[in-house]
């Protein structure tokens, strides 16, 4: 946590003295501290290459920061193709080469395959909150017709249900943490001033320190959402899974959105039920965002729209189609 605090500060000093980006201002600090550190050490061949599950904790350009599957301890993994995987994944390496230089651990080689397994990831589920019953037609202005979405409403706040609230650390704010030092608001913060290179690297160290920080994950979704939706996915659904770690098999209680711990996790769905969507798996999405209006049932996030729909068969293009439509849009 030293550490982290000292790198911030340096970084903020640089930016202070020198008017650069938080990027640029990272990128001369670091390199600073590692010409300090000298050179690394040559790294000797491994008797033979060898194949290794390890949990991914973080991206860097040409490397991953890594523990393996029944170790202590983490590895810095150099190989090509880093951004084919997501942090929160469980990765086969195949390890050419190991070294240790000045205490760390450090290997080399290929990534063969990533895939999504939380139970291996060995997390300590974030603790909920709460558990009052809320009267959500007494709490909330209440659908009707003719609004489509007006009887499922009635079906989800018939009666009274248990409220609850997720972990701060789901949102980034981390108990040993200052609480006015958000990790994912700052990384937001940095996209609005154009800094995407930053925002992308504080949230690869947000993830790092904690993999149950859902609201990161979210983030790096939505980073690759436009661009790559088969990428994003992997993000929400990773934020996703670590978030129902918390949720009983049988739950039936509401995440109410005005509880901002409870948004990570349901922004988490909402981005995986639209890349379902965009893939044409459309009958998964639709059961994604009933799970959020069960959720959520004053629906903030507008998932009644999209759930409609889904429902009536529309396609992701044709929706997008006949909004732009609606929206007056040539």
């Amino acid at each position: 946590m030293t550490a982290h605090r000292d790198l911030k500060r340096l970084i903020r000093e640089r930016q202070t003295k020198t008017g650069e980006s938080y990027t640029t201002a990272r990128a001369h600090v670091l390199r600073a501290q590692a010409e300090m550190l000298g050179p690394p050490a040559e790294a000797p061949e491994v008797a033979r290459p060898e194949r290794r599950d390890a949990i991914v904790l973080k991206l860097n350009r040409q490397s991953l920061r890594v523990r393996m599957l029944g170790e202590p301890g983490e590895v810095t993994f150099r190989a090509t193709g880093t951004w084919r995987v997501a942090p929160g994944q469980i990765a086969t390496l195949l390890v050419e080469r190991t070294w240790t230089w000045r205490g760390d651990d450090y290997a080399s080689g290929t990534i063969e395959d990533a895939k999504v397994d939380i139970a291996k990831l060995g997390l300590t589920p974030l603790p909920l909150e709460g558990g009052e019953l809320e009267d959500m037609r007494a709490a909330y202005e209440p659908y009707r017709r003719p609004d489509p979405y007006a009887p499922l409403w009635r079906k989800l706040t018939a009666k009274p249900r248990p409220a609850f609230e997720m972990d701060g650390i789901a949102w980034g704010a981390f108990p040993d943490a200052d609480p006015e030092d958000n990790p994912t608001c700052d990384a937001a913060e940095l996209m609005e001033m154009g800094d995407r290179a930053g925002a992308y690297e504080l949230l690869m160290d947000t993830v790092h320190r904690d993999l149950r920080c859902l609201d990161a994950h979210g983030h790096l979704g939505n980073f690759a959402f436009d661009h790559s939706p088969e990428r994003a996915i992997v993000h929400y659904e990773i934020g996703m899974r670590i978030g129902e770690l918390s949720l009983p098999a049988d739950f039936d209680g509401v995440l109410p959105w005005g509880l901002i711990y409870n948004r990570p996790y349901l922004r988490c769905l909402h981005g995986y039920g639209l890349c379902l969507w965009r893939a044409g798996r459309t009958e998964e999405a639709r059961v994604v965002f009933e799970r959020i209006l069960s959720l959520n049932p004053n629906d903030n996030q507008g998932v009644r729209f999209c759930w409609q729909d889904v429902k009536n068969g529309l396609t992701w293009e044709a929706s997008a189609a006949a909004e732009e439509q609606a929206n007056g849009v040539q």
